[in-house]
């Protein structure tokens, strides 16, 4: 039901009661006729007004009225709306307990079939992302980039609750100022919401130049709501004339790659398909199997125009390397071809790890350019994989480790202090003697200088929030304090290097966290600081690291206790240096820098929807001159399993190589019979 906000005592309500330099605008448009306003818009809230737009500010706006029989529409949207509408739910479970109700679209086929049927019937969500875009790793600070998907289909605000209210001014305010005629012909069209989202992220900040749209800076996954220009949004609605409305993207899979269960990837009966979106305007999947690259061939024929002009058509990686993505498309032709290789887990702009790649593809009719339909490939946080010279997949870890350093995710943070003196300080201690290695002494000495006044001041705060009377002057300080910590991590040290406090500081951590000889150099001097460690459960963190090692081949205990790697060091390979740096990273965080280094030692944490534990290790055996894959030796729990081409499992002859089934076991851990 839908119930008017406005009741029109002159004949006409205005747009909005906004006062601002928005509202201004949308109202004089109004008066003049050129703006067609909100009466054919409505809104809807879905979270039972817990993040509720304010009514009063639009009053030709329409309410979804509630039900008087079924109660409040809370949750997930879970249909189409008659009428053009915008509408929010600000709603989320914890990240590790299900995360933010876009995440949970994108865990079926169905979910992302829904938002793109919502998008195409000119209906559009925003919801926040809560916990499931944010710097950090497992839970410390944050668990990352968890989205597998990133799509135009709804919107994602970056924070939690109220973090949408932004976007919903902006987008009624855009929607408002279109030409009434222009307005009337997208929702006829049913591309008021595409056109909606090309001039939404045409116009933000970020947008600096015309380029700029074609790249990852215009479409994140995630928008941050002080990156909004209202008034450029609605600028480019109201100038946008009938002619100028853009086209539309929509695009399906022609052929793919084919994957195998159980000879190309591991999963228990029923688990979720590695295709998580096959829409018009969104495509996606999981990275999955162990084929070298993914390949794909879209199939352009239905990209068009409402004036039936001609276009060009714009190829673009949005968030990947591009060296490991292959797009070829000739000339007019509709078919547009994608080789795509497994990629490590990259570091966003804004700091943020992410584990997918996204490709946009654009529409230009000479007057206006098209919001991008978006291909996804996600790749699972939980491994690793590692190739040969020739591209070949030599292989896969399932069980990767945390890659984060633990360093503070702000800049303000206090521990930075502490980072400061453990890369600093000298003597003749374990760690002093490891940043020898790293860290030139001038740059050192330069660390130490911007430390000592900083931690003269902290002492001094904390000195004075011992004080009852002195706790609002110790507060101001420590504001002060923090800011200057912020400052001085950009301050540059003296070499030729080009360091600043805070690359120094992370990049001698990260190059420390690769000495393949650390542990085993060490262990006497590493296991006695575990014992007096700030971290009480740093000398077990370190048994289960070992013992993770231990289990598939990469770590061996010798008599006495002394482990030792399996490999000599100059003969390791990229996977073992891998799964040693693992087990650094834990030393690091729990035992030599324990009070600077705050991360989870568990494995890196992937949405159990998505796929199961497995415990194991694949090494494959390719043919030496074709590079033909010969089968793969399976490491788990000490022991090795021999595994032929096709997935079957090779036991000592005379018996003959035997199908294998994976189901999960009731730790919820993945094993085979």
């Amino acid at each position: 039901m839908l119930a008017a906000l406005g009741m029109l005592t002159s004949g006409h309500a205005e747009i909005t009661t906004r006062t601002d330099a928005v509202g201004k605008l949308l109202n004089e448009w109004d008066k003049a006729g050129t703006a067609a306003g909100l009466g054919a818009i409505s809104y809807e809230n879905r979270d039972g007004q817990h993040s509720p737009l304010n009514p009063t500010l639009y009053p030709q706006l329409r309410l979804f009225a509630l039900n008087a029989q079924t109660g409040p529409n809370i949750g997930p949207s879970s249909m189409l709306r008659p009428q053009p509408m915008i509408g929010n739910c600000s709603m989320a479970a914890p990240a590790n307990g299900g995360g933010s109700l876009p995440r949970l679209y994108q865990m079926s086929p169905q979910g992302t079939t829904l938002l793109m049927m919502q998008y195409l019937a000119n209906n559009l969500m925003l919801y926040p992302e809560h916990q499931d875009h944010d710097i950090g790793a497992n839970g410390v600070n944050g668990y990352g980039d968890l989205f597998p998907i990133n799509n135009c289909c709804a919107v994602i605000s970056q924070g939690s609750s109220g973090s949408d209210q932004p976007f919903l001014q902006a987008f009624l305010a855009t929607l408002a100022a279109f030409p009434p005629e222009t307005q009337k012909t997208l929702i006829q069209q049913r591309v008021l919401m595409p056109t909606l989202q090309a001039i939404f992220r045409q116009s933000n900040q970020m947008v600096v130049k015309d380029l700029d749209y074609f790249s990852g800076v215009a479409h994140p996954v995630v928008f941050d709501s002080t990156k909004l220009d209202e008034l450029k949004m609605i600028q480019r609605a109201h100038d946008m004339t009938p002619d100028k409305i853009p086209p539309l993207v929509q695009i399906s899979v022609a052929e793919e790659t084919t994957l195998i269960a159980g000879k190309d990837y591991f999963e228990p009966a029923g688990a979720l398909t590695h295709k998580l979106a096959d829409t018009p305007v969104s495509i996606a999947r999981i990275m999955r199997g162990t084929v070298d690259e993914y390949g794909m061939v879209i199939h352009l024929g239905k990209i068009a125009d409402l004036q039936k002009r001609p276009l060009k058509l714009l190829f673009q990686v949005l968030q990947g390397d591009p060296n490991l993505v292959k797009i070829e498309h000739s000339g007019g032709a509709p078919y547009l071809r994608l080789r795509v290789r497994w990629h490590p887990p990259m570091i966003t702009a804004t700091g943020i790890r992410s584990n997918r790649v996204d490709i946009g593809i654009f529409a230009a009719n000479g007057a206006t350019v098209s919001a991008p339909a978006i291909i996804s490939f996600y790749m699972l946080p939980n491994e690793r994989r590692f190739y040969d010279q020739s591209g070949h997949l030599t292989e896969i870890t399932y069980q990767a480790h945390n890659p984060d350093l633990g360093l503070p995710a702000s800049t303000k943070d206090q521990r930075w202090l502490r980072a400061m003196l453990n890369v600093s300080i000298a003597g003749d201690g374990l760690r002093s003697r490891l940043m020898e290695k790293l860290l030139a002494v001038e740059e050192r000495k330069a660390i130490q200088a911007v430390w000592m006044p900083l931690n003269e001041r902290q002492q001094v705060i904390l000195g004075l929030e011992a004080k009852p009377d002195k706790k609002d002057s110790a507060a101001k300080l420590k504001v002060d304090l923090e800011n200057d910590i912020a400052a001085s991590l950009d301050l540059k040290l003296p070499g030729n290097r080009g360091l600043t406090v805070r690359s120094a500081i992370a990049r001698s951590l990260d190059t420390l966290s690769t000495f393949t000889d650390l542990y085993t150099t060490f262990q006497s001097d590493l296991l006695k600081l575990a014992a007096t460690s700030p971290k009480k459960a740093a000398t077990e963190d370190i048994r289960r690291e070992v013992k993770r090692l231990v289990d598939p081949g990469i770590l061996i205990q010798q008599a006495g206790g002394f482990i030792s790697t399996v490999s000599a060091p100059e003969k390791l390979t990229a996977a073992e240096r891998y799964y040693l740096q693992g087990l650094h990273l834990t030393l690091l965080s729990q035992v030599i820098f324990p009070e600077a280094l705050d991360r989870s030692p568990a494995p890196a944490w992937v949405d159990p929807r998505l796929t199961a534990t497995k415990p194991w290790r694949d090494v494959f055996r390719l043919n030496p001159t074709t590079g033909q894959r010969l089968g793969w030796v399976r490491h788990l729990t000490g022991r090795t399993h021999l595994f032929n081409a096709e997935g079957l499992l090779v036991p000592e002859a005379p018996k003959k190589a035997r199908a294998v089934t994976y189901q999960v076991n009731a730790q919820g851990v993945l094993e085979w019979k």
